[in-house]
């Protein structure tokens, strides 16, 4: 059941000749739970759309609607967190009035202001510490943790986010990155704007290509009708070209290459398929990977 329905949007900025087209004739669905992310280059798009999503722009032409309401009606917004690329915060404030001002907002019980302000800033990895300390001597990385605390206070059923990991070190990524499965877990639907394809690919159902303003291709990552994924085995080198010709015997697209690699292509379940015959095999598996490859998608069709 879609939660999110667009149909033919289109955004310019600017008037007359000098109206620049942001979007022309978007439409999507997001199915409710499902977490859809948005890849393209700068200047695409992504951003503009995730604005209208939110109500912030109106649109030149076309229809939004979230569970058949428009995007700033308040129910909606009620139930929305959003992180936005530019942390316009008040950089005077300190980390705690900022937290705590943003649990007030999700309607929080104002008795448990404190020890939700400090769950927060633990979800996040932020040490209590920097809770007194303003705004403005924030890096970025703590910027990025700090606004990914504020939108998911209140269990939001409708996560947006634009580039939540942009500016933070690996461990920052990882915070983003499982603050965002919570949120799946529990069933919010996400939409997310990234230029982390790695990430993206950890965590979205699937996939929207976005080109000078329009949906130029998209790809599903999990679930049924799932698009081949590309895989990675590793075994023993002695052995790895004998595992690849019995998987190819056995109908898997398999090829063996240096350092006891194996490539394949197929499914999430195929790998468990290759992975399963090359242990009754006696091959050893030492490392088992897949990837859909967002990359490719990203670059598009080759000439």
């Amino acid at each position: 059941m879609s939660v999110i329905e667009v149909r033919g949007i289109s955004k310019s900025y600017g008037r007359g000749r000098r109206a620049y087209p942001a979007l022309a004739d978007v439409s999507l669905s997001v199915a409710r739970g499902e977490t859809l992310g948005l890849i393209g280059p700068n200047g695409a798009g992504k951003t503009t759309l995730l604005s209208c999503l939110l109500g912030f722009l109106r649109p030149n032409a076309g229809t939004i609607s979230i569970d058949g309401k428009a995007p700033d009606d308040l129910s909606i917004r009620a139930r929305s967190g959003y992180m936005p690329e530019r942390l316009g915060f008040d950089r005077e404030l300190s980390g705690r009035d900022f937290l705590a001002h943003h649990w007030r907002l999700s309607r929080g019980d104002p008795e448990r202001t404190e020890e939700e302000v400090l769950a927060a800033a633990a979800r996040v990895d932020l040490e209590p510490a920097a809770l007194h300390k303003k705004l403005r001597t924030y890096s970025r990385g703590m910027l990025q943790r700090i606004g990914v605390a504020q939108a998911t206070f209140g269990d939001p059923s409708l996560l947006f986010l634009d580039e939540p990991a942009s500016g933070t070190d690996p461990l920052g990524v990882a915070v983003v990155r499982d603050r965002i499965l919570d949120a799946k877990k529990r069933g919010a639907t996400i939409v997310l704007n990234s230029h982390q394809l790695a990430e993206v690919e950890r965590v979205c159902d699937r996939v929207v290509f976005i080109e000078r303003g329009r949906i130029a291709r998209e790809e599903k990552l999990r679930g049924d009708g799932a698009a081949a994924r590309r895989a990675i085995l590793r075994t023993d080198p002695a052995r790895a070209a004998d595992a690849a010709f019995a998987l190819s015997a056995d109908g898997f697209s398999a090829r063996a290459e240096s350092e006891g690699i194996i490539r394949l292509t197929g499914s999430e379940t195929d790998l468990s398929r290759a992975v399963r015959a090359l242990v009754l095999r006696g091959d050893p598996v030492f490392e088992a990977r897949s990837s859909a490859d967002l990359e490719e998608l990203f670059r598009g069709p080759a000439a």
